[in-house]
């Protein structure tokens, strides 16, 4: 969920994983998680019956408290169970506020895949959030291009398609400009970048980069994620998402 406001600039939400982490340690991600079974069926307080808007409106609300409603952004505790919090607290949940802008898919060499889809909302200036310190241990709201200046220097690990939603939602100076640009795409084609590795590097390449054609070959190599085990292994140059944990 990419939650941004103008506080005047526009800013995004973003929350850090912790360090101890398996996957992805220390990175700073967008609130958001896995689309649970539950998600296609929720209760009258949801406006939304899409389970994938069902799953970031709950995750948004179960990670940092901000409950995304009919009455726009509400502050709330976040809740275990975000459906019967929802009920208690009267508040109408509104998944079809929600903007659905990127679709990111697992280069297909991984044998753990996520097909993951990225959706705008926006909130008023006055909102901040929490996170409990465990599953998540920071937040910071940031205007986009200041989180990638912290990931060009080294302040931040930010994983690639992380990155590169960044650099969309830097392409326009205020939220609602934002909102209104996205909201007019006509289609949202998936994005299935490919794996490239050297001796001393592994990077994404995406389907218009020139060398994406060239490694299609490669990606049908069965020693290939052997080949990423050792740039992990010697400290290598690497995306945040092959790091390991520290």
């Amino acid at each position: 969920m990419c939650l941004v406001r103008d506080a005047p600039e526009l800013q995004v939400l973003m929350v850090q994983r912790p360090h101890t982490s398996r996957f992805m340690p220390s990175t700073w991600v967008f609130p958001g998680g896995a689309v649970d079974e539950s998600d296609a069926f929720p209760p009258s307080t949801f406006a939304s019956t899409d389970d994938w808007r069902v799953a970031a409106v709950r995750e948004t609300a179960e990670e940092v408290g901000l409950w995304l409603t009919t009455d726009g952004v509400v502050e709330e505790p976040p809740g275990d169970d975000v459906f019967a919090q929802s009920e208690y607290l009267g508040l109408t949940l509104d998944g079809n506020a929600l903007i659905y802008f990127s679709n990111w898919i697992t280069p297909e060499v991984f044998p753990i895949r996520f097909d993951t889809r990225f959706f705008l909302a926006v909130a008023n200036e006055g909102v901040t959030g929490v996170v409990d310190g465990d599953e998540l241990i920071d937040l910071a709201w940031v205007a986009p291009l200041e989180a990638l200046r912290r990931e060009d220097e080294g302040e931040w690990d930010v994983a690639f398609p992380t990155r590169k939603t960044l650099e969309i939602l830097a392409s326009e100076p205020t939220a609602n400009a934002l909102a209104d640009k996205l909201a007019a795409l006509a289609i949202v084609p998936p994005i299935q970048p490919r794996l490239f590795v050297t001796e001393d590097e592994a990077r994404i390449v995406l389907p218009h980069e020139e060398l994406f054609d060239a490694i299609e070959a490669d990606q049908a190599d069965p020693d290939i994620l052997a080949r990423l085990a050792a740039v992990v292994a010697k400290g290598g140059h690497l995306p945040a998402e092959f790091k390991r944990r520290k």
